[in-house]
C-alpha cells in the first residue's frame, strides 16, 4: 500500500526521505483504505519507518489489531540536496544535473540522494530476506511510498528494472495486491480484477 496524501505531495514536491505527516485529505485516505481492507488477515503489517507511512499503517493496525513493524529499507527514493523542490525550483537551481537524472536515475543520483540502483537492491535485499521467513499461505501487507511500488512492479512483477517510468504505479492511499505461486508474481491494483487480461505475469529470476 501506498502512504497517503502529503502537503509536499499535493504541491508537487520531491519527497523523499523528509519526514512529513500525512495532510487532512492523505489521513482520509488511510481512513478510507484501513476500511477497505477491514476483512483482510494478514499474518504480518511492515512499514517505511518514515512519518507519513507510519501514520498510515496506524490506521491498519487498528482494524487489524497488528502492531506495524518499522523498516527503513522500504524508505522512498532520497532527493538528498533536491528534497521539498518544485520541478521548476530545481529545474532552475540545478539543471543539467537534473536532466541527466531524469535520462539515467539508474546511474545518476541527486546530490547527497540515490540511484535508483540504490533504491532498487536495499528494497531487493529486504524483500528477499522477507520471501524466506514467511509461508506462501501467509498475506503480508506493506506500507511504502510510491518509488518502492514501483520498482516492485518493475523489477519482480515484469522482470524489468527499466520499466520503472512506465509501469502504471499506485495512487496516495492505493493498494496493490500481489501474489507468488512459488515461480512467478502476479499484481493488481485493488480496485482492478485480478482476472483481467492486463493482469501482468513474470518468471522469478534469481537475480533478484
Amino acid at each position: 500500500m501506498r502512504h497517503g496524501q502529503t502537503e509536499e505531495n499535493r504541491t508537487g514536491r520531491y519527497l523523499g526521505h523528509s519526514d512529513v505527516p500525512l495532510n487532512e485529505h492523505g489521513c482520509a485516505q488511510a481512513e478510507q483504505a484501513a476500511r477497505m481492507l477491514a476483512s483482510e488477515r494478514p499474518a504480518a503489517l511492515y512499514t517505511s519507518d518514515l512519518l507519513r507511512c507510519r501514520q498510515t499503517a496506524e490506521r491498519l493496525a487498528a482494524v487489524w489489531g497488528l502492531g506495524p513493524r518499522a523498516v527503513p529499507a522500504l524508505r522512498e527514493l532520497s532527493f538528498g540536496a533536491w528534497e521539498r523542490l518544485t520541478y521548476d525550483e530545481l529545474m532552475a537551481r540545478d539543471g543539467e544535473l537534473a536532466r541527466r537524472w531524469y535520462d539515467n536515475p539508474f546511474d545518476c543520483a541527486p546530490p547527497g540522494g540515490e540511484t535508483l540502483t540504490q533504491l532498487g537492491e536495499r528494497v531487493d535485499r529486504w524483500l528477499m530476506q522477507l520471501m524466506r521467513s514467511v509461508s506462501m499461505d501467509d498475506t503480508v501487507c506493506l506500507v511504502t511510498h510510491g518509488g518502492v511500488i514501483r520498482w516492485f512492479q518493475a523489477a519482480w512483477v515484469e522482470n524489468d528494472p527499466r520499466r520503472y517510468w512506465q509501469v502504471d504505479g499506485v495512487g496516495h492511499g492505493g493498494v496493490l495486491v500481489a501474489k507468488w505461486d512459488g515461480r512467478r508474481w502476479t499484481a493488481a491494483r485493488m480496485e482492478d480484477n485480478p482476472s483481467a487480461s492486463g493482469e501482468k505475469h513474470v518468471s522469478m529470476q534469481s537475480s533478484l
